[in-house]
């Protein structure tokens, strides 16, 4: 199983936990989040990040890291984590993203990978206009 772990700018990482739990109607237990405010050093927060992977890959066979925006404070945080095949880092986090990474968290680390960065890409759909 794969640990789903949300580092993300504020609220953000509490919204996405909050509707994740909507939608599927249930809490879910390998979904950790870090809410990464502006008024914490990044030092600090690394420090923090640092030991929830610690102890998530206690349980799990590995970590996937979604963050929101490449470059910014929980991006560049994100990427001083990363272990290939063990830990893995994807931004531009939206929620079809974060549904398919829940939904293929029993699968490997490069499958559940593969699949939610897809339902990232295809959740984003031009709806309308000209």
């Amino acid at each position: 199983m794969i640990n789903i772990f949300i580092i993300s700018h504020s609220e953000i990482a509490n919204s996405f936990a909050y509707c994740l739990e909507h939608v599927l109607g249930k809490r879910v237990d390998n979904l950790v989040i870090l809410p990464v405010k502006k008024t914490e050093e990044p030092d600090a927060i690394l420090v923090k990040a640092q030991e929830i992977v610690k102890k998530q890959l206690e349980k799990y066979d590995g970590i996937i890291i979604l963050t929101d925006i490449f470059g910014a404070t929980p991006s560049n945080i994100a990427c001083k984590l990363v272990q290939p095949d063990v830990v893995e880092v994807v931004s531009g986090l939206n929620l079809s993203m974060l549904l398919r990474a829940i939904s293929y968290s029993s699968s490997t680390i490069k499958e559940c990978v593969a699949k939610s960065v897809e339902g990232g890409i295809n959740g984003i759909i031009h709806m309308g206009g000209n």
